[in-house]
């Protein structure tokens, strides 16, 4: 695994490791190995919070930490750079949105950014965009019947891109709010991008959708809240494209990577809807989407997800998400 798809696990890690922290009031190493993490997570958790200058791990076992109101505004220093690219990137959409409406705008296109009529519009410049791509291709989904009926009905179509023997190495990211799993079969739509390579993640809500191609071009995608499709706008201005991609690998960077669904000898004598089960809990599914995504009833996900946590020797969702991802099923 190379260090840049790494580095997002090992954040997830460090962020359950403060979490359980901020929660135990005498904090210690040994506590956090009763909780299922290994030794080499609470290390690797431990550093990284040591060195953001959350807590003093520089004791054998007991850990202090600070109060979180007086470290988190350095992390929330860091988030607020990244909104600043997001807000540097909708200042200049809505700069050239609203000059193009002008009396004086010359017109509703220019040769870098064109204004987009209608949904056909938008499908034409996201396969027009996509088939430009050489490195990477990020995509972000806001949720509308429209696209929820494409990730059902066609998600293959979701990342038009492909490797291909000129483009072996091209990487293809998703992310999706995390409410596209209340639709029915979504997850199974999921799991089929991420086994046709695509990278798939989940983030609670986005504004507006985009895709983004290398820094090259963009689509901006408004149809969620104009159901026509008018205002949308396909980007070939590339300081303005290289902005959009900067704000995707943002977003895309702070979404939770779709849990792997767990599957034969590994589960011992859970089964491979427990499997199933284990990856919608991991990905913040309730017990009621669960039941909807498996076409079975909610009492019945309420007893397997019991005996799950017997299984795992858990006694919280938390905690058998940590022993999940130690064991590897994750």
């Amino acid at each position: 695994m190379t260090e840049a798809h790494s580095r997002p696990l090992e954040d997830e890690l460090t962020t359950r490791i403060y979490l359980l922290l901020l929660r135990l009031p005498s904090p210690r190493r040994t506590a956090l190995l009763q909780e299922g993490f290994t030794g080499e997570e609470v290390a690797t958790a431990l550093a990284n919070l040591h060195e953001r200058g959350m807590v003093d791990s520089a004791r054998r076992d007991v850990i202090h930490v600070y109060p979180p109101d007086t470290t988190l505004p350095a992390y929330a220093a860091d988030l607020e750079r990244q909104a600043r690219a997001t807000r540097s990137a909708i200042d200049g959409l809505a700069h050239m949105y609203y000059e193009a409406r002008s009396e004086g705008g010359g017109g509703r296109t220019s040769p870098e950014v064109s204004l987009l009529d209608t949904v056909e519009d938008i499908e034409a410049a996201f396969f027009r965009a996509a088939s430009r791509a050489e490195s990477r291709i990020v995509r972000l989904v806001a949720r509308s019947d429209r696209m929820d009926k494409v990730v059902i009905r066609h998600a293959e179509s979701i990342i038009a891109a492909r490797p291909t023997t000129t483009r072996p190495s091209l990487e293809r990211m998703v992310v999706f709010e995390q409410s596209i799993l209340e639709v029915e079969g979504a997850f199974s739509a999921l799991e089929t991008m991420r086994a046709d390579g695509i990278d798939v993640r989940l983030t609670p809500h986005l504004a507006f959708s985009v895709l983004a191609v290398d820094r090259t071009a963009s689509v901006i995608d408004i149809s969620h809240l104009e159901p026509g499709g008018g205002g949308s706008l396909y980007v070939q201005q590339r300081q303005l494209a290289s902005a959009l991609m900067d704000m995707c690998i943002g977003l895309y960077s702070l979404s939770t990577p779709l849990p792997r669904t767990p599957r034969g000898p590994t589960l011992r004598r859970l089964t491979d809807r427990d499997g199933q089960i284990i990856a919608m809990l991991a990905a913040g599914a309730s017990d009621l989407t669960i039941a909807r995504q498996l076409s079975i009833s909610q009492r019945t996900v309420e007893r397997r997800v019991r005996t799950i946590l017997e299984e795992l020797g858990a006694t919280t969702r938390f905690q058998a998400g940590t022993i999940a991802v130690r064991r590897g099923f994750l």
